[in-house]
């Protein structure tokens, strides 16, 4: 091997100094990892998130929207992900050393990557951008903050409703005078309204997402557990259970609306839209998401719920309102960054994102912020008053519960089984609770590395 002198090559970097020097100058470039897909053709270029629609759109144009802002200073460069490998692809980037330095996660993941020490807190951080974090929604609060510290920057609050048909509400008798749905406030209210809709329509009651979609029973049994009282993990966060009474009487009510034919059957995410938009039942319980989908739809006149769709909290039917819900957040992971610089970029673009909150609203999406929530601008788009009080009342599992994604299928699987398809409830659920109680005290005794934290996809 040839060595070079060491006055050589001291003479070969000062010569080279100039054609590299020009690269301190370039922006800080940010890489970002999301999913809600790609979008380009359409808005590559759009710089006003008001022009954008849907998720893709208005994400895009908000990224683009910061890079005219900081042109030649900062540079997001999007790295879209589809979202079902999403959390596999980046656990293998991690893994790989070729790590985002912003990345959206699921709240209901982020403890996944905490424990394992793959992102750090952000207190200090947010404090110095001017991201205050008593401006956080009581939900928002509980997404990102692990014993007492952010570590992650919430940015939207997204949860269960009932999406209304008032054209068929109205036939059933089942709209008030002013033009708003009457909604039941027990369980046994709720099946005497169910029975009556089918008698005046010939149409179940419900539309609901029974095939390919576990998380919708997980989802709403959340919501019905929460309104009383109860929760599935009593004992600790090692140890849920699917014994308690309370679960018993919610799988019997939900059983019984089935078995009735008060709900449709069969349908999994895209025949329950299509069914709803054909007119298929009264109420789809559904996301928050679609709410801007479904105000469009209503606007044509030959939809079934032409002048006719609403959309409401999941209704309290015991003690208590509450219903499931679950946040996008912006992490900060570690390696991320390759120095100061980089980091005070990624740093930019967060207090960008939190300052942004009430775009993000358009796409149906609650903002995380109180002062954005109880703002005019927001309270002016259709039927965001109605489901404010979700950022109030949205709840989930403990955000110390590990696998989320694992706890949320397995139950889903056995709460499936016993709804539709009539398998013993107490057999299936005690397998079930069993089968997640044993993974969850092996994920407490290993604390492995990305791969690990990543397996599982929280949906949506």
């Amino acid at each position: 091997m040839r060595h070079i002198p060491l006055g050589a090559a001291l003479a070969l970097l000062l010569a080279l100094a100039p054609a590299i020097a020009p690269a301190a100058d370039a922006p800080a470039e940010i890489s970002f990892a999301r999913f809600f897909g790609s979008c380009e053709a359409d808005y590559g270029n759009a710089t006003d998130p008001s022009t954008a629609t849907g998720e893709c759109g208005i994400i895009t144009a908000l990224v683009n929207k910061f890079n005219a802002a900081n042109a030649g200073r900062y540079a997001v460069r999007t790295q879209v992900v589809e979202h079902g490998s999403y959390y596999s692809q980046l656990g293998a980037r991690i893994v790989g050393r070729d790590v985002p330095a912003v990345a959206i996660l699921h709240s209901s993941a982020l403890n996944d990557f905490v424990k394992r020490g793959l992102i750090a807190p952000l207190d200090d951080e947010f404090r110095a951008a001017g991201i205050d974090t008593a401006d956080f929604t009581p939900q928002a609060e509980t997404a990102v903050a692990v014993d007492g510290r952010h570590y992650a920057l919430p940015f939207d609050t997204h949860s269960w409703l009932w999406h209304v048909n008032l054209n068929l509400m109205r036939r059933a008798g089942l709209v008030a005078a002013d033009g708003k749905p009457l909604l039941p406030h027990t369980p046994q209210q709720l099946l005497d309204q169910a029975r009556r809709f089918k008698a005046a329509t010939g149409k179940p009651y419900f539309i609901w997402l029974t095939n390919n979609d576990p998380a919708f029973f997980t989802r709403t049994l959340l919501s019905m557990l929460g309104q009383q009282g109860a929760t599935l993990f009593p004992r600790g966060v090692l140890d849920i259970d699917l014994r308690g009474a309370a679960v018993r009487d919610t799988v019997k009510l939900l059983r019984t609306l089935y078995a009735e034919g008060l709900t449709t059957r069969g349908n999994d995410y895209g025949a329950a839209l299509q069914g709803f938009a054909a007119g298929d039942g009264g109420v789809m319980v559904n996301g928050t998401w679609i709410i801007g989908d479904l105000l469009r739809q209503a606007g044509r006149a030959d939809s079934a719920t032409a002048n006719g769709y609403t959309a409401v909290p999941f209704p309290r039917l015991y003690g208590t309102d509450a219903m499931w819900a679950d946040n996008h957040v912006m992490v900060l992971l570690k390696g991320g960054t390759a120095d100061a610089r980089s980091r005070q970029a990624a740093v930019a673009f967060l207090r960008f994102l939190y300052d942004e909150g009430g775009v993000w609203a358009r796409t149906g999406q609650l903002p995380t912020r109180r002062s954005v929530i109880a703002s005019a601008d927001f309270r002016r788009l259709p039927l965001r008053a109605a489901i404010a009080t979700i950022a109030r009342d949205g709840i989930a599992l403990p955000i110390e519960v590990a696998r989320q994604a694992i706890v949320g299928k397995t139950l889903g699987d056995a709460l499936t089984a016993v709804i539709v398809f009539g398998a013993d409830p107490d057999r299936t659920l005690a397998q079930a609770e069993t089968s997640i109680n044993r993974m969850l005290t092996r994920d407490a005794q290993f604390r492995g590395g990305a791969a690990e934290a990543t397996t599982g996809s929280p949906t949506p």
